[in-house]
């Protein structure tokens, strides 16, 4: 049996207990996850989250109607216009007439930097890209071309590296010949006059194609399936993305013409920069970086409007780089690489040669942001890489 001491040393602890029970049955129960719908920031005890899901429709209708669409139609519009310029000259060929064909030219080739990393779908069915700026250009095929009289067949795959916006870099900017003398060269040369209008009216004909397309396009592509599984709207967006900036702007724009591909011997090949008869390189390095960002942003072509893009996709699922937000780790490398580029100066061919470290410098920049695109981006997606290299990175 108890007795009376015991019963009075028991009471202060059950009271104790009793207290402590009121006082965690009184703590508030809320969702304490930031992540959910439902969060709570009052919450003391855990209670059941809610998740929405991330709106893939809202941002593929975005990234379509506010800048793919308007960035092709942008696009057929300046081929369009170098297509009058280039009918203006041969009709009346003078300084003039050439000095404002060139200044169209170099408007269409900044527009096509803005489409250029859109390489999936319609661009993808027929290579666009190949299409329209491949390099180095092949000069001898041009001038086999020219000489043939008109039997060739631009839209033969062997004719790719002689037509395009870097064929017209060459006839525009032939080595040794001022605008004068390249006035001369086209009047006392029908075939090459012929072979000005013919590639131009290509180009032409293949945007007007992409803009065509996209509009039925692009019903598949804003509802297009759930999940992001290969064949998805999200999967060949991500896909298209990752593959054109690994190749064509990080390899294709410096990497080649540094020398970083070739070999254990790393000589430099200045000779394929883009636009190496121009000798003014960067500014298609840095506008294609700069619309590159707009895109993975959701910003709208026309009017800068920041909408749902990859960006916030990313940052939806939470995605982290060394304890920071991955698409904000994107952002800023992005901002880095432009900022290198602008601290270069052309002819970048001559720049590589002359000041080789900060170009080297530039490129690893651009490499950093391979696996944070490649790899952490498409993981924190869920999309499998579908394309290959061999870069060996």
């Amino acid at each position: 049996m108890m007795n009376k001491k015991n019963i009075k040393l028991l009471k202060p602890s059950v009271f104790f207990i009793l207290i402590f029970s009121i006082g965690v049955s009184c703590k508030k129960k809320g969702c304490m996850d930031p992540n959910a719908s439902n969060y709570d920031p009052d919450a003391k005890k855990e209670a059941p989250c809610e998740y929405t899901d991330f709106d893939k429709s809202e941002m593929l209708t975005n990234i379509c109607d506010n800048y793919i669409i308007p960035s092709y139609a942008n696009f057929n519009t300046q081929t369009s216009l170098l297509k009058d310029k280039v009918t203006a000259f041969n009709n009346s060929p003078n300084t003039n007439s050439f000095v404002e064909l060139k200044n169209q030219w170099q408007e269409t080739l900044l527009a096509w930097q803005e489409v250029s990393f859109i390489d999936f779908g319609p661009a993808e069915y027929i290579l666009l890209k190949n299409q329209v700026n491949l390099y180095p250009i092949d000069t001898a095929l041009i001038s086999t071309n020219i000489n043939s009289g008109g039997n060739y067949n631009l839209e033969s795959a062997t004719n790719y590296d002689a037509k395009g916006l870097q064929a017209l870099d060459y006839l525009l900017h032939q080595p040794l010949l001022n605008d004068q003398q390249h006035v001369d060269y086209f009047t006392n040369s029908s075939n090459a006059a012929s072979y000005l209008n013919d590639i131009t009216n290509d180009l032409t004909v293949n945007s007007q194609y992409i803009v065509n397309e996209w509009h039925s396009y692009q019903t598949n592509f804003k509802n297009g399936e759930e999940t992001n599984a290969q064949g998805s709207p999200v999967s060949n967006l991500v896909n298209g993305l990752c593959s054109y900036y690994e190749t064509y702007i990080r390899k294709g724009k410096i990497g080649l013409p540094l020398g970083v591909f070739n070999g254990f011997s790393q000589q430099e090949m200045p000779e394929l920069v883009e636009c190496y008869f121009q000798q003014q390189s960067l500014p298609s390095a840095i506008r294609a970086m700069e619309s590159l960002k707009k895109y993975i942003s959701g910003i709208s072509y026309s009017t800068s409007q920041d909408g749902l893009g990859l960006d916030d996709y990313i940052a939806f699922t939470g995605a982290t780089q060394n304890g920071s937000s991955l698409s904000v780790v994107i952002n800023n490398q992005i901002d880095l690489i432009i900022d290198n580029l602008q601290q270069l100066n052309d002819p970048l061919s001559s720049e590589i040669m002359s000041n080789k470290p900060a170009v080297n410098e530039c490129y690893s920049k651009m490499q950093q942001l391979v696996p944070y695109m490649k790899v952490d981006m498409t993981s924190a997606l869920g999309v499998l890489i579908t394309y290959q290299d061999n870069d060996g990175d």
